[in-house]
């Protein structure tokens, strides 16, 4: 890091990266010049284009319309401080790689949108995994032009997605799973596996989680994928795991892996079961199926579950025979 101190009292940042000289100066501490120095760097590590403060000098400041640009001050103002920001960061890396960084948003035509759209079909995306990166970037279109009025917005055509079959762990499949994590003494899993089963809890709302989070028989999130709060309440099993861990992990964090590494050991488990249909996410539907299955009403579950919408907690209704046998019960009266 060179940090140095400029004429009339400010501070300038310069350092090189892949070759490429970096310089920002006009800063009024040290301390700023160095946090900017450590964003830029960064931001090259994210793949995207070097930001640069409106009252610093640059030898090479980038035009400030590029797609690249856009993504990064979206993501920074949007989805940075949000529960799981990875997922975000790998969205707008794979958009930047296959529009180019510098593409002038301005540039971004329909036709190339759909261009994209069938370049991940050809790579066999789902409907539901092109829309997650469509919304991104009309997330990035809409902010782009409410700052610099775009003087064109391509149309995003939004893919079908299929209703299908909603895939949830059977109490059968519970006991497998259980009895393999105790074979292998993977203990720590199984503690993160019961509570996701019990709870539905996303793996980044399980990341969060500190001892004073939980009291009352309930788990208290704060920091949520729709940033509206809700506290969940404890089975037995789930009340057992978050008193005996509360004593035995060190740390603020009851569950102090990353939800990376998290989804990494649970996958050497469910390849080993021959589960390969059954990602970490599929315990949050597993709860949902299970509350409705057993005859909790949409609204409870939509509440246990934190969704935003009641569209997203109607996907498990289906699963709940008991308003058809009400149906077929003044069908044969």
């Amino acid at each position: 890091m060179s940090i140095s101190k400029q004429k009339g009292g400010t501070y300038a940042a310069a350092f090189m990266a892949k070759g490429t000289r970096y310089y920002a100066a006009g800063f009024i501490t040290s301390n700023l010049a160095l946090i900017w120095e450590m964003n830029a760097k960064e931001q090259i590590k994210q793949g995207f284009e070097v930001t640069y403060p409106k009252t610093s000098v640059s030898s090479s400041k980038p035009p400030e319309n590029t797609l690249s640009h856009w993504l990064d001050k979206t993501y920074r103002m949007f989805w940075a401080d949000a529960a799981g920001p990875e997922k975000a960061r790998h969205k707008m890396k794979e958009i930047n790689a296959y529009f180019g960084s510098k593409l002038d948003v301005n540039d971004l035509t329909t036709a190339m949108v759909d261009d994209f759209i069938l370049n991940l079909k050809h790579k066999n995306n789902a409907g539901s995994t092109i829309n997650r990166k469509l919304a991104t970037i009309s997330k990035m279109l809409n902010y782009t032009d409410e700052c610099i009025n775009l003087r064109h917005k391509p149309k995003i055509h939004r893919q079908r997605e299929p209703s299908g079959r909603t895939r949830y762990v059977t109490p059968e499949e519970e006991v497998q799973i259980m009895q393999t994590l105790d074979q292998f003494q993977q203990f720590d899993l199984k503690d993160s596996i019961t509570v996701l089963l019990d709870t539905g809890m996303r793996r980044s709302e399980l990341g969060s989680i500190e001892p004073v989070d939980v009291s009352g028989g309930l788990i208290h999130l704060w920091r949520t994928k729709n940033g509206v709060p809700r506290s969940i309440p404890m089975t037995k099993r789930v009340t057992e795991v978050m008193k005996r861990r509360t004593v035995t992990i060190t740390g603020t964090k009851i569950f102090p892996k990353t939800p990376e590494t998290l989804s990494d050991n649970w996958n050497s488990i469910r390849f080993h079961l021959g589960f390969d249909d059954m990602p970490l996410h599929t315990f949050r539907h597993t709860t949902a199926s299970r509350l409705t299955q057993r005859g909790v009403g949409v609204a409870a579950v939509q509440a246990w579950m934190g969704h935003k919408t009641i569209a997203v907690t109607m996907r498990y209704s289906h699963l709940s025979p008991k308003n058809l046998l009400d149906a077929l019960d003044v069908l044969e009266s």
